[in-house]
């Protein structure tokens, strides 16, 4: 891969886990609850163990990164009441996301 630098470097920091054992799936989309992983993970964000906000979350691999996202301000979900964990991030999504947890710094 082109990135497979990038990738490299992202998962030695422990930003990224991959998709599967040994395997990062660079062609693949990013869902939003995964972006809420790699968000957390880059910017140490915690979940304040506040309100359970999005109902869609319920029972989702990506739960807690999601209420970190949320307690942080990083997201404010994709609509009221909803993250849309399993929804592709589209780009221009990245850049709001990434905009914010840049601000926290």
């Amino acid at each position: 891969s082109l990135f497979e630098t990038d990738i490299q470097t992202i998962y030695a920091h422990g930003i990224t886990t991959g998709c599967a054992p040994n395997r990062f799936c660079p062609d693949s989309p990013v869902s939003r609850g995964e972006m809420a992983a790699f968000l957390v993970r880059a910017f140490g964000l915690a979940d304040d163990g506040g309100t359970n906000t999005f109902a869609d979350d319920d029972g989702s691999f990506f739960e807690s990164d999601i209420a970190a996202l949320e307690a942080s301000g990083v997201t404010s979900g994709c609509s009221p009441g909803l993250f849309c964990p399993t929804r592709s991030v589209s780009r221009q999504e990245m850049a709001a996301f990434l905009i914010r947890a840049l601000a926290l710094r």
